[in-house]
C-alpha cells in the first residue's frame, strides 16, 4: 500500500506542474488526471473492507 500511495503523490506533484506549464485544460493535464484518479479508484478499493468493519 505504501508504493501506491508513493505512486499517487508523485503523479499528483507531476499533474500540478503540468498544469502549471501546460493549461488545466491541456491534454498532458487531461491524461494525468485520468491515470491518477485511477490509482486513487485502486487506492479507495482496497480500504474498502477496513471501511466496512468500522461501520459493522
Amino acid at each position: 500500500m505504501e508504493l501506491l500511495h508513493n505512486k499517487i503523490e508523485t503523479m499528483r506533484k507531476e499533474l500540478i506542474n503540468t498544469a502549471l506549464k501546460h493549461g488545466f485544460t491541456s491534454p498532458k493535464t487531461l491524461h494525468l488526471s485520468q491515470e491518477l484518479d485511477k490509482l486513487l479508484n485502486i487506492l479507495v478499493h482496497e480500504q474498502e473492507p477496513d471501511v466496512r468493519v468500522l461501520l459493522h
